[in-house]
Order: structure tokens, then C-alpha cells, then sequence
């Protein structure tokens, strides 16, 4: 008998293991398709699951007896599927319990046509911001969803992919008392037995999974006010503010100023918002914002405001959620077909947002932030451990690292230089077109680019964008005197210092430079399709200075010849803005990749310090600081920090240091916003022990009246107060991060937990990103923060270590790579060794973990390649400099 059962099971398993082998792990097979969901939830966020019934019409192509779909953590209580008047009884299968592939084995072939697929079944909530899942606030519970990218099949049975777009009809039962918003307004309400109801919401547009979403608990909800109607659209818009309960209070700037958000759009795409409401809901623990249509979820110190936000607080309220309100075009409307397109809806609304955002407030700096983000971004594309923006997707473990700085980051600039390129107008006409052509359906990154060469009459542009898009890798364009007064031009692959050859890799750039002469600026653009071109130069040109990146759009890095950046450097403070930005930067570069030395680097500084723009003015700075985190020591890091208070200590005693609430409300908000980024760079970087005093002077006496201090000033306030008075000050900090009904005071609580001068103090700030119930994005600055610091380094990586498994489990599975940058603050052999066989090895295993560590191995690389160049020159340089 027993030999028998082995035979059995091992024939089994055999069985088992083949089907397994065969099962689809990136795009479901063709032949069966989704063409419309019923969905009945029955969430209570009081208890640890939630039940549904799903039903799925289907369009069956051909005969089959297993229908392929997604289901991940789903305990399915019966399924079957009805057609043509038969009702089959099926099995389901979770057949990949990591990705949530899954299928269901019919008992009889299906036929061809139309069919019903039924499901009963239930589920835990998430603990994290994935899926379906639930936080408390106080005593009050309640759920919300993040679907994007793969976690609607938390929620329910379904196929999970982008190409399916259908439409939804949703209903929710609720207890208690509960109230419940979706994608579509609220249609009628049953009241059931022991005070639940079941709420039916309007069936939605034709929608992909990932944009479905809803919220329930003891919600505050504003009453809907109606956005006027306009040119493009012919009756109000209702917008409501949606957020836990007693926010009420925070909605009104959300309220007031998300209607200029939106029409400035619908006179941007030409087309009325795209769906019958839009709900701005507030999540206590959501990690930024998602676009799901009708009904933005994001964190809620992106929405919730007192009755004077700050300019910080306006600032991320109109570059987020402009970024999510592009979406209901880019992204709701019209699809990507597939992940490997994705790049496109994230970049497109990261680019449209901050242009919409910058036209909306000008003053708060917002296009340059944008800017300092994309040029953030060629760090990481400069690597040789990379991908292109479009990275070809065959596997579902693959998803998670397309949501990246290279997607969202590299993405919109793309974008921004193929629009300065063509002119406003017409890439505005490429849009339009796109859209017009696939409304409430699907696209791919080709249709777009095919729309934008069409509507601007340069098809050119089209392989431009390929380029681009289809290879890693950040061009450098070497910009020389030519023949006839022209500029000579040669392109290659930037490369910092660090192991590995350059590769050889073209770009069709869209190269445009400013001269600026006894006239008017020119703006002068080519498209450099070959290893070497020209730029002309027309007679007005003559003798004027070159900036070879007009406007800062270009996403390539520049090289002048000695005596144009001699020119150019002098007109340093009076630049454009972006263009300004776009030097400092490229003088960051060059320096790390050993073509501009500490000395000269510390003269590029110098001049730009005094740039108005706070964004220019700032970037060498940072960079100098991260200098001193990485790669500096003993002198070098003490001759950096002196070397910060002289380029910005001035320039901050001059704007002043007053702490008290309103003192600086009248000054311009461009002001405002520099005044805080230079006390953290005098206090913290800087290690000025006089306004670090005076900081940590506050700190005790209003971290139980966070009121009482300037809101912008607030958490570098009580970050000096965790230095200064460690432990017992560290304790009432984590309190005032878990308890206040303040969104922005939990963050600027979370923020100083970062800082700590004692193991002990540090160990004890760290302990907060464990407790699931705090919001795991403060959790995670807190951890990065002390590991920025070389102070506070060695004590975090421990912790780290040592606890790895539970920081793990706090994030949401697709971003579990991202903790290998962790490791991207270490610049020896020794420290890459330790990286790479610890956290690394269990990296390797998460979605995206891969790429991850092989970015954070090179960075290590890189750094030590740059030690070993300039390490000796570091100190004098420095001393020469603050000589001088």
C-alpha cells in the first residue's frame, strides 16, 4: 500500500510540476477575454477579511476547458461558469502564489461565444498600501485600494492586465454605519439587516483593473461642488474631497484650487474631463498618489491643509495631483496596452503635471523641481546596470521595476525635449490626436509617437523618441567651434569614473542651444542623428555666447571648449532658471567623470550660489554634501561642511532665521521655500553649531504645540531637537508621528526621527517603521535618512541587518527592491562586500530586486573609482577655496 500511495503521489506531482511549466508568467494566453464586471464587496475594515461575489461576461474565441486569469491570497468558495443555458462547475486553481497567476479547470469544455464566469470567495485585507487594505486612525477603521500594478487581484478574481478595459458595476456593503465612494457617484443605497447597506455605484467607462478603487469607513465627505462649465465641457463637474473622519476642516484649499487644475487640462487636451465625477480621497497611509478615474486616492498630507498651507504644502498639492488629474487622459482614457508601455502614461503625466502645475503657480518653482528630478534621473541612467525607459516585459516579476526614476524621470524629460524641439503648438496637436484616436480604449507608445509626427509634420521626431526610449544611457554632446562659424557637435555615452568601458551607443538628438548676443537670445535646434554634425549660426549670432542646452529640455549632458565656458560662466547668475540648473549640473558631472576638477568645480559653485532661483542656487550645494556623506573623510568632510556656511550662510542671515508662526508670510513664496533648504543645508550639512543651538532651543517647547513654530521651518526645528536631547525627546516624536490629526506634523515628525547622535537614540527612531499601523513612507525616510548620515551610517546598516525580514514585510511586494539603495551610501570594497552578501543576496529574490542591486553595486563602484581620483585633492582644494 505504501508503495502504491508513492507511486500515486509522485505521479501526481509530476503532473502537478508540467502543468505548472506551462503556465503563462507575463501576458495571459488569447481566446478568453473579460467584457464586463459585477463586482459585490462586502468590506468591513473592523475585521481582518472581506468577502465578493465577482461575475465576469466573457468572450470566449474557441472550445476550452481552463480559463486563465489573476487571483492572488483569494480563498475561493465556489466557482463555475454559465453558457448557453448550462451551468458548469469549475475549479480554481492559484497556481503562482507570488505573482497571482491562477486559472479555472472546467469540469466540461466551454464552447465558443459568450459565458459568465461566477466566483465566490474571500480575502484578508493588506496591511500595506497594496490591494484592498485597511488602517486604523484613532478607534475608526478603514479600507482603501492601490491596484496599480498588479493588485487588483488582491481584491477580486479578474483578468489583471491594462488591454482589458471594461466596464464596472460595483456595490459595496457596508457596516456600522460606514460610508463608501468609488470610481462612479453612488447610484442608490439598501439598507440591510444590523445596519449594513449595500451601496450600487453607476456603471463606470470601460476601465483596466488597476484603475478600479473605492474607500469605506466613518468617512468626512464634502458636498459636491460643481466645476463651471467651459469651452469643452457643457455642465459642471462635481468634485468632493473625500478623507477620515473629523478632516472636514482641512478640505477647503484642495477644494479651491483643484478647479484650475482641471480646466487648465481641458483647454491643454482639448476635451472635457473624461468622467461623470472626480473625487479627491485622503488616505492616512497611502505612499504618494493614484490616478484611479473619478476617484484620485493619495496620502493625505498631499490634500489635507490648515487654513494657511504652507508654500511647501501648495507646492506638492499642484505638482502631485496635477500629475494624477493628467492621468484621467493620459493613462484612463487612453491605456497602454501592455506594462512595457507604461513608461509613457507615467511620464507623460509627470511632464504634463509639472507644466500644468508651473502654469497654475508660477512662483513656487515648480518646472525647475521638475527639472532637478529628470537631471536626478541620469545619475541612475548613467549607469551601465540599467534598462531602457520602454523595457521589453515577459514575466510578471518584471512589472515592479518599470515604476522607476528612469520611467517617470528620464521619461518627461524625453518628453520635454521632443516638445522644445517641435514648439508648444505643435506637440500640443500630436497629443490631441493621440487621444481623439483611441478614446476609452488602448494604445501603444508607437500610436503616440506615429500622432506626434503626423499632427507636427516632422516625422523625424519618431525615431527620435526611439532612440531615446528603446536604448539606455545618457548622451553627451561636445560642443566645439566649427567651420563658418558654425558649432561643431560630437555625441557619445556619458560616463562617470568607475569600472567598465563607454558604450557606443547613438542618439537622434533634438540639440538646441541659446546664444546670447547684443540682441535678443536665439534659440537654434538640429537633429543630431550621427556620431559628429553642425549647428549654423546665423550672422546675429556672431560672437555670442553658447549655452548648448536651451531652456534645460534637452536630456543629454554638454561639453564646452575651455573658452566658451569661460564665457558662459560669468552670465552664471543671470540665466534662465532651467538653463542655469542644467550648468550646475553638467559641472557636477563632468567633475565625476574626471573631467572637471574640486577647484574648478568650487568656482561653478561659487557663481551659481547666487542664482535667484533657489533650485539653482542649492544643486551644488547637495552636491558637495553628498560628497561629504559618501566619499569625504576626516579633513575633507570638515573642510566641506565650513565650505557650505560660506556659500549659503550669508545669503541665509539675510533672509533671516525667525521661528515664529506668520513671521515671513508676506515674503514671495520662491523666498520661503529657499530660506528652508538653506537651514538644513547650513545646520545639518553645514554643521553649524549656532543655528543647530538655536533650532534645538525650540525644539522642546513646541513639539507639543507643533503650531507654534513655522510650519516650513518645523521639522528641521525638531530634527535639532533629536540631536540635542536624544532619546526622551525621540519618544515624544514618534508620539506625535503616530497621533496627530495633522498630516503635515506627522511628516515633519517623521522627518526629525531621521536624525539621531546616540546608537541608542538611533535604534530607538528606527523601531517606529516597524509598527504597522505608522505610515511605512515616514517609516522608510526615517531609515534612509540615518543612513545618509556617516554618523548615524554604521548604527542603521546594523539595525538593517538585523531586522531586514520585518522591514521587508512592510513594504508593498512591487517596491521591495528599492531597499538595495540602502547600500548606495557606501564607497569601498569592503562595504560593497558586506552590501552584496547580505541585503543584496536577499534582494536578489523580490520583484525588481535584480536591477536594484546591480544600480546599487555600481554606485559603490563609481563612488570608490571617484575616491580613488580625487580623494587627495579634495583638501586643498577646499582649504585653497575657503582661503580665498
Amino acid at each position: 500500500m505504501r508503495a502504491i500511495r508513492s507511486i500515486l503521489w509522485f505521479g501526481l506531482l509530476a503532473a502537478a510540476q508540467a502543468f505548472a511549466a506551462d503556465y503563462p508568467h507575463g501576458r495571459l494566453p488569447e481566446g478568453v477575454a473579460p467584457t464586463h464586471y459585477r463586482l459585490t464587496l462586502t468590506v468591513d475594515p473592523r475585521r481582518p477579511t472581506f468577502s465578493g461575489r465577482a461575475e465576469i461576461e466573457l468572450a470566449v474565441a474557441a472550445p476550452t476547458s481552463v480559463v486563465w486569469l489573476h487571483g492572488l491570497d483569494l480563498k475561493v468558495q465556489d466557482v463555475a461558469v454559465l453558457s448557453g443555458g448550462r451551468r458548469i462547475p469549475g475549479r480554481y486553481e492559484a497556481v503562482d502564489k507570488t505573482t497571482g497567476v491562477a486559472c479555472v479547470r472546467l469540469a466540461q469544455p466551454l464552447k465558443g461565444g459568450r459565458a459568465l464566469l461566477e466566483f465566490r470567495y474571500s480575502a484578508p485585507f493588506q496591511d500595506s498600501p497594496q490591494g484592498l487594505y485597511r488602517t486604523r486612525v484613532g478607534k475608526d477603521w478603514y479600507a482603501f485600494t492601490q491596484f496599480e500594478a498588479t493588485d487588483a487581484r488582491r481584491a477580486f478574481p479578474g483578468f489583471d492586465e491594462p488591454r482589458f478595459k471594461t466596464p464596472f458595476d460595483v456595490a459595496i456593503v457596508t457596516a456600522h454605519g460606514d460610508r463608501a465612494v468609488g470610481n462612479t457617484p453612488e447610484r442608490r443605497a439598501v439598507k440591510l439587516v444590523k445596519g449594513a447597506e449595500r451601496r450600487d455605484f453607476a456603471t463606470t467607462k470601460p476601465l483596466p483593473t488597476y484603475l478600479v478603487a473605492l474607500a469605506v469607513g466613518p468617512l468626512d465627505i464634502s458636498p459636491a461642488t460643481g466645476i463651471p462649465a467651459n469651452a469643452v465641457r457643457a455642465t459642471p463637474l462635481p468634485l468632493r474631497l473625500v478623507a477620515t473622519r473629523g478632516q472636514g476642516g482641512r478640505f477647503g484649499y484642495a477644494l479651491k484650487e483643484a478647479p484650475a487644475l482641471i480646466a487648465r487640462l481641458e483647454q491643454y487636451f482639448g476635451s472635457a474631463f473624461p468622467y461623470p465625477k472626480i473625487d479627491l480621497i485622503a488616505s492616512p497611509v497611502q505612499l504618494g498618489a493614484m490616478e484611479n478615474a473619478g476617484a484620485i486616492i493619495a496620502s493625505d498630507d498631499l490634500l489635507l491643509f490648515g487654513p494657511a498651507p504652507s508654500a511647501r504644502e501648495q507646492s506638492n498639492f499642484g505638482s502631485v495631483i496635477a500629475h494624477e488629474l493628467a492621468h484621467q487622459w493620459f493613462g484612463d482614457l487612453v491605456t497602454p496596452a501592455w506594462w512595457d508601455d507604461i513608461w509613457l502614461n507615467e511620464a507623460f503625466a509627470e511632464w504634463m503635471g509639472s507644466k500644468i502645475a508651473d502654469q497654475w503657480r508660477p512662483d513656487l518653482g515648480i518646472s525647475q523641481e521638475q527639472l532637478g528630478a529628470t537631471l536626478g534621473a541620469m545619475k541612475t541612467d548613467a549607469l551601465r546596470a540599467g534598462r531602457p525607459v520602454h523595457q521589453p516585459i515577459d514575466n510578471n516579476l518584471q512589472i515592479g521595476s518599470t515604476f522607476d526614476d528612469i520611467t517617470y524621470q528620464k521619461g518627461a524629460g524625453v518628453i520635454g525635449m521632443v516638445e522644445s524641439y517641435l514648439g508648444e503648438q505643435r506637440f500640443q496637436k500630436g497629443v490631441q490626436l493621440h487621444l481623439s484616436r483611441h478614446p476609452y480604449g488602448t494604445a501603444t507608445a508607437n500610436e503616440f509617437f506615429a500622432a506626434m509626427g503626423e499632427a507636427s509634420g516632422e516625422p523625424a521626431v519618431v525615431e527620435a523618441f526611439r532612440s531615446f526610449v528603446d536604448q539606455p544611457g545618457v548622451p553627451i554632446v561636445s560642443v566645439t567651434a566649427g567651420a563658418g562659424g558654425a558649432l561643431a557637435l560630437e555625441q557619445s555615452r556619458y560616463k562617470p569614473l568607475g569600472p567598465g568601458a563607454a558604450g557606443t551607443e547613438l542618439w537622434k538628438i533634438p540639440f538646441c542651444a541659446s546664444v546670447y548676443g547684443r540682441e535678443a537670445p536665439l534659440k537654434l535646434c538640429t537633429l543630431l542623428g550621427e556620431k559628429q554634425g553642425t549647428l549654423a549660426l546665423p550672422p546675429a549670432a556672431a560672437g555670442g555666447v553658447v549655452h548648448p542646452d536651451a531652456g534645460g529640455a534637452g536630456y543629454y549632458r554638454f561639453a564646452l571648449g575651455g573658452p566658451a565656458l569661460a564665457a558662459l560662466l560669468p552670465m552664471g547668475p543671470k540665466l534662465p532658471a532651467r538653463e542655469a540648473l542644467a550648468l550646475a549640473d553638467n559641472a557636477g558631472a563632468a567633475f565625476e567623470a574626471g573631467r572637471l576638477s574640486m577647484a574648478e568645480l568650487l568656482d561653478v559653485a561659487r557663481v551659481l550660489a547666487t542664482h535667484p532661483d533657489r533650485t539653482t542656487a542649492l544643486s551644488l550645494g547637495y552636491r558637495l554634501a553628498d560628497l561629504h556623506d559618501r566619499l569625504a573623510d576626516g579633513e575633507a568632510r570638515t573642510l566641506i561642511e565650513r565650505t557650505l556656511v560660506r556659500l549659503y550662510g550669508e545669503r541665509l542671515r539675510a533672509l533671516g532665521t525667525d521661528l515664529t508662526p506668520g513671521r515671513y508670510k508676506a515674503d514671495p513664496a520662491e523666498q520661503q521655500l529657499l530660506r528652508r533648504e538653506l537651514v538644513g543645508l547650513v545646520a545639518f550639512d553645514g554643521h553649524d553649531r549656532a543655528l543647530l543651538g538655536s533650532l534645538a532651543a525650540v525644539a522642546e517647547r513646541t513639539v507639543d504645540q507643533p503650531e507654534s513654530v513655522d510650519a516650513l521651518l518645523r521639522r528641521r526645528v525638531y530634527a535639532a531637537g533629536a540631536l540635542e536631547f536624544g532619546t526622551p525627546f525621540v519618544a515624544r516624536l514618534k508620539t506625535l508621528a503616530t497621533t496627530s490629526h495633522d498630516a503635515q506634523v506627522r511628516r515633519d515628525a517623521g522627518f526629525a526621527l531621521g536624525f539621531g547622535a546616540t546608537p541608542e537614540t538611533i535604534n530607538a527612531e528606527l523601531t517606529f517603521l516597524l509598527d504597522a499601523h505608522n505610515d511605512v513612507s515616514i517609516g522608510l525616510t526615517t531609515l534612509f535618512l540615518q543612513l545618509t548620515h556617516p554618523e548615524s551610517r554604521p548604527t542603521a546598516w546594523q539595525w538593517l541587518l538585523e531586522h531586514e525580514d520585518a522591514v521587508l514585510a512592510r513594504f508593498p511586494a512591487m517596491f521591495q527592491g528599492v531597499l538595495a539603495s540602502a547600500g548606495g551610501w557606501f564607497c569601498s570594497a569592503e562595504e560593497r562586500s558586506v552590501f552584496d552578501s547580505r541585503l543584496g543576496a536577499r534582494l536578489l529574490k523580490v520583484d525588481s530586486g535584480e536591477l536594484e542591486v546591480g544600480r546599487t553595486l555600481e554606485r559603490i563602484d563609481n563612488c570608490a573609482a571617484l575616491r580613488e581620483a580625487t580623494g587627495a585633492s579634495l583638501a586643498p582644494a577646499l582649504s585653497a577655496f575657503l582661503g580665498s
